[in-house]
């Protein structure tokens, strides 16, 4: 099961700010073959969250 959390962030100018966490199971990640430190890309389509690796090399990972 994949559980969104809502944790606050920081407060500015008396109006508090947020950033949501997606838990993602640990057999979920390791069938995607993602490791820690990874950059992923969201975007939105049709209603649905996709996420996938970012096109960029990443540091430490051949893609």
């Amino acid at each position: 099961m994949v559980k969104l959390q809502k944790r606050f962030a920081y407060k500015y100018k008396d109006k508090n700010h947020y950033k949501h966490i997606i838990t993602i199971p640990d057999d979920i990640v390791e069938k995607l073959g993602w490791k820690e430190g990874m950059e992923i890309e969201s975007k939105i389509k049709n209603d649905e969250l996709i996420f996938t690796l970012s096109n960029k090399k990443q540091k430490g990972f051949e893609l």
